[in-house]
């Protein structure tokens, strides 16, 4: 029998720009998407932006990209969690934040699984990490350095025209163990430029939750 997952982003669904390439490592398996921002226009998706001092995430909308506040967006991302899972085996969380939702289904969420992850690579040396809000760095120092790992974060937008060759350099100047590409909206192009021009390895938030998925749909 056919199992199927539900893909539930931040923004608006469908998210033709993450799930054809998840979808791709688990081709046996039927998809089905949510979104906590859709319904709403424009104007609804700004009222949702972060307070001052709330860690911004940042994600796609029809309109172009969004950036949201946890408070705000947390009861809209658990309502679209609602929305899909009585049709799911097993339900995505398309978003690295270690956000608080629950399921009736099995849930996986990225944040665990990136972050344990790197914690199962021992290394004495440095981790660089790819983040796709300039404002996030501060917190994302204090996220990884709370998780055991002396990261140096880098801001890299998915969703501008960032140079990701050159992203690698800089990562490889670092001195770095690993590179990790802290975002679902990071592409295994992105991954593919970033691990040519650094020589290190490349971890992408997208593939790694694809994997997984696919060893509990099997």
């Amino acid at each position: 029998m056919t199992k199927t997952i539900a893909a539930v982003t931040i923004g608006q669904s469908p998210r033709d720009d993450i799930v054809p390439e998840m979808r791709a490592l688990v081709p046996d398996a039927a998809w089905v998407e949510a979104g906590a921002l859709d319904g709403l226009d424009e104007a609804g998706v700004a009222r949702l932006g972060p307070v001052p001092g709330e860690f911004p995430l940042v994600t796609r909308t029809r309109a172009g990209t969004a950036v949201v506040g946890e408070r705000a967006i947390l009861p809209r991302l658990q309502a679209a969690v609602r929305r899909v899972e009585a049709a799911a085996d097993l339900v995505l969380v398309l978003c690295t934040d270690p956000l608080a939702i629950e399921s009736r289904r099995p849930l996986l969420l990225p944040y665990g699984l990136l972050t344990s992850a790197v914690s199962a690579l021992r290394t004495d040396r440095a981790i660089v990490v790819l983040t796709p809000h300039e404002q996030q760095v501060a917190a994302q120092e204090r996220r990884w350095a709370e998780r055991g790992a002396r990261a140096s974060i880098v801001f890299a937008s998915p969703y501008a025209a960032t140079d990701f060759a050159d992203v690698g350099r800089r990562a490889r100047a670092l001195d770095a163990s690993l590179v990790v590409l802290d975002c679902l909206g990071y592409t295994a192009a992105m991954r593919h430029a970033v691990a040519e021009a650094s020589g290190l390895p490349t971890m992408l938030a997208r593939s790694l939750l694809a994997r997984v998925a696919a060893e509990l749909v099997a």
